[in-house]
């Protein structure tokens, strides 16, 4: 033995006696607790989606875009009152849409939300969530869409049909003109590339309109099966909504390709597409008419007689010189 230890009286720890109700208490406990979070989380749940149809905000299962809040409802105090923050935040205007699954698994012991805000309203989100007495675990996020980087040509194409012909359907409903040019100051060039991008310009486009940010539309006027990309030309009512439109158009998450050009078409171009449309309106008999107006054909014959008899004569002046002399020929000079 150790001489460290000498003298020192070891005892064997008695085991604790094993309490099977001591046990079966503390699981009951536990069932209990995480069966009362389940049914706080269903009711949270079933409160946000009820508070969504009464103002009509959209709830989704993936929102895209900049500056989302994301909210994660933990413990009870969080789970009760997130119902009655968003209604607030819908009434003042600060809430466009909502992310979450469409529904609610018997599962879930959280509930995680994502908050699209308003155009520019991001920060006002942020404070209000910091500020909360419930502290709220959230953040501010960046959500890009999906980029379908594996497009096949068939595909694109039928994009392309479907936003064009959609395109026209809706201006078509808003009395908006559509033109093949369109000239001012301040116009938003918007390029449609991706799928993506075909596939969700007829809703932006439609809640443009709706608001009245858009006075005409400059783009083809015919669909062909060879175009890959849609480009619009959208001319603003005045500059404040060429600003607005510059603004919808850069915080969009489908990250269009646009720009604020000014377009003037100078009077040769302007001539030029005149003098097109009168010569396309012309009927097709002016454009087969001969250069040379009818004669009589009398005067025609005798025409040619006199070119004849003319022809014949030099023919036979030539002979007779190439046969007399040069003495002969002075003398006929």
């Amino acid at each position: 033995m150790n001489k460290l230890y000498q003298g020192t009286n070891f005892y064997r720890r008695s085991p604790m006696p094993w309490n099977p109700s001591k046990e079966k208490l503390q699981s009951g406990l536990e069932f209990a607790r995480s069966s009362t979070k389940k049914i706080a989380v269903k009711n949270a749940y079933d409160s946000v989606c009820a508070i969504s149809r009464q103002f009509n905000i959209p709830v989704v299962t993936k929102t895209f875009g900049k500056g989302i809040i994301r909210v994660a409802c933990r413990t009870f105090p969080q789970l009760e009152n997130i119902a009655l923050i968003i209604r607030e935040l819908i009434k003042f205007g600060l809430i466009e849409q909502i992310g979450m699954p469409l529904e609610c698994s018997a599962s879930w012991t959280t509930l995680v939300l994502f908050l699209k805000p308003t155009d520019g309203l991001n920060m006002r989100l942020d404070e209000v969530f910091r500020i909360c007495s419930f502290e709220y675990h959230h953040l501010m996020i960046d959500v890009k869409h999906p980029a379908a980087t594996k497009q096949s040509f068939k595909i694109k194409i039928i994009a392309v049909q479907n936003a064009y012909f959609g395109l026209r359907q809706i201006l078509n409903e808003f009395n908006i003109p559509c033109v093949k040019k369109t000239e001012g100051s301040a116009i938003v060039r918007v390029s449609c590339r991706s799928v993506v991008q075909l596939d969700n310009i007829t809703s932006i486009m439609k809640k443009l309109l709706k608001t009245h940010l858009i006075a005409e539309i400059g783009m083809p006027l015919e669909h062909s099966f060879k175009m890959k990309s849609l480009v619009l030309f959208l001319k603003p009512t005045n500059m404040k909504s060429s600003m607005k439109l510059d603004l919808v158009f850069q915080n969009s998450s489908f990250e269009y390709y646009y720009r604020v050009i000014d377009i003037k078409i100078s009077t040769a171009a302007a001539a030029k597409e005149n003098s097109k449309k009168v010569f396309n309106s012309m009927p097709i008999i002016n454009a087969t008419r001969p250069i040379f107006e009818e004669t009589n054909p009398i005067e025609s014959i005798w025409f040619m007689i006199i070119r004849l008899v003319t022809f014949i004569s030099m023919l036979i002046l030539t002979y007779e010189l190439s046969a007399a002399g040069p003495q002969e020929v002075l003398l006929l000079f």
